[in-house]
């Protein structure tokens, strides 16, 4: 009875998740973590610090104080860089507390995000989080700053283990649609709605719908374990994405490489390393 209810709260936050207006948006491809991406960017049902930007809810999947550090680089451009750190630490009862901080760009026009996440087990199966967010835009012409703005906005998501090997989850960024400097240029906003099963530990199977001011995209990830090895592989949709990589742990730290197509541009490389203390 427990797990049928757990599941009808889920099935519902999802449906209203999914209804909700999509915006335009700033501050885009923040998440970072490295292997949901190379699982075709599933993160919102994944678990632990790397994916705590695609869901808060992931943060309570931890065990003990963790670092995670990463970098995204668009299409092989340094410029278009993105880095991050990721730190999480448990409190009191089933809940944990984390830190996250991106910085992207250059000298003439950067975006700097921090996000705080309180994330904890609300009862049987179930996971919440709540995530507020600043965010920063500074630009300039070269020699003189034209100036900058900041916001905050509010992340928060759901997971729920509905039955021994599958978990449904749910998360929305930007949940206020809130906006930043002069032009009201929104936040950007995310409606995620996914399903994994891993029948057995490390064979993951993720599958999730994803919404934002682009449409609707589906996405598909895949996660094989190889002896010491995880092999990623993925796809998405708008545009259509082929995404992969590999995962191990060295010494008690992980490290994570991603690889992502594009139908005209060069790939998408990025790079993890985490551990847990």
């Amino acid at each position: 009875m427990k797990t049928t209810g757990c599941l009808r709260r889920a099935v519902l936050l999802a449906v209203v998740i999914l209804s909700s207006p999509a915006a335009l948006a700033a501050f885009e491809e923040l998440e970072l973590g490295v292997a949901d991406q190379a699982m075709g960017g599933t993160g919102v049902a994944g678990t632990g610090l790397p994916s705590v930007l695609s869901n808060p809810s992931c943060l309570a999947h931890g065990g003990g104080t963790s670092a995670y550090a990463s970098s995204r680089l668009p299409f092989t451009v340094l410029d278009l860089a993105t880095h991050g750190l990721d730190v999480s630490t448990p409190l009191a009862g089933n809940w944990a507390a984390g830190l996250s901080m991106r910085a992207f760009g250059s000298g003439d026009y950067s975006e700097m995000l921090v996000a705080l996440t309180a994330s904890g087990r609300l009862g049987r199966g179930m996971y919440f989080g709540i995530q507020p967010v600043f965010g920063r835009v500074d630009i300039a012409d070269g020699q003189s700053s034209y100036g900058g703005a900041s916001a905050f906005s509010l992340n928060a998501g759901m997971q729920a283990e509905v039955y021994s090997r599958w978990m449904l989850a749910a998360s929305v960024r930007n949940l206020f649609e809130s906006r930043i400097g002069e032009s009201s240029e929104s936040f950007h906003r995310n409606l995620d709605v996914g399903l994994a099963y891993e029948p057995s530990a490390g064979l993951v199977t993720r599958f999730v719908l994803s919404r934002d001011y682009r449409g609707m995209r589906i996405r598909f990830g895949q996660a094989v374990p190889v002896g010491p090895v995880s092999v990623l592989a993925g796809v998405r949709t708008d545009p259509a994405v082929i995404t992969a990589g590999l995962s191990t742990s060295v010494s008690g730290i992980e490290f994570q490489y991603g690889i992502e197509s594009h139908p005209d541009l060069s790939p998408t490389h990025q790079f993890g390393v985490g551990y847990a203390f």
